[in-house]
This record gives structure tokens, C-alpha cells and sequence, in this order.
């Protein structure tokens, strides 16, 4: 795996949140099968709470896998601009960056 993507995400506080990502190299897809994915988001980079996405593969050979959190996890969380980013595990000590960015949590209106 290479150089981390930038991909900013949005979402509403109180609902739940659930993005659907496909990895691709210069190659085509990029098989995930034998890696571990996990993606944490922090207010800042030095925070030491995180909150945790839910990374489930749809399709790991064609690199297809979704992020997902709940509404009472949005809802735990501080409206602001927040701080995320996911990696790969191939659990052989090769642990990479695959995407990080902005992660925007607008406040609850109707909660």
C-alpha cells in the first residue's frame, strides 16, 4: 500500500453515519482480505479518547469496505471539527495509512 488519501467526511450529531469505501492502486483493486482495517476519529491529534468506527469488508478482494458509526456514538461526541484516519494491518508488522482527513460533526438540530 502507498501514500495516505485525503478524504474529508461530514456527518449529523445523533444520527447514525455509514460510508462505503473502494480501495484501487494503479493496478485495479486492491485486495484487503489478509488486512486488518481500523479507523479512529480524535478531537485533535494529541487527544487520547478516540472513537472507534465499525469497519466491516463488503468485498475484500475488489477492496470495498464500510465505515460506520452509531447515532449514540455521533451523539457522544463534541459538534466541531474532528480529526480521523484508517489503516492496514497485514499483521506481519507492516502497518500503513491508508486515508486520513477532516471529520465534521455537525449539531444535532432535532434531538
Amino acid at each position: 500500500m502507498s501514500h495516505a488519501a485525503q478524504f474529508n467526511m461530514n456527518a449529523n450529531q445523533g444520527a447514525g453515519f455509514d460510508r462505503l469505501f473502494k480501495l484501487q492502486d494503479g493496478n485495479g483493486n486492491t485486495d484487503i482480505s489478509a488486512y486488518t482495517i481500523s479507523a479512529k476519529i480524535k478531537e485533535h491529534h494529541t487527544a487520547t479518547a478516540s472513537v472507534a468506527f465499525t469497519v466491516t469488508k463488503t468485498n475484500a478482494s475488489h477492496g470495498e469496505f464500510r465505515l460506520t458509526l452509531t447515532d449514540a456514538q455521533t451523539s457522544a461526541m463534541k459538534p466541531g471539527t474532528h480529526y480521523y484516519d484508517l489503516i492496514a494491518d497485514d499483521g506481519a508488522g507492516s502497518v500503513d495509512t491508508l486515508i486520513r482527513g477532516y471529520f465534521v460533526l455537525e449539531p444535532g438540530i432535532s434531538q
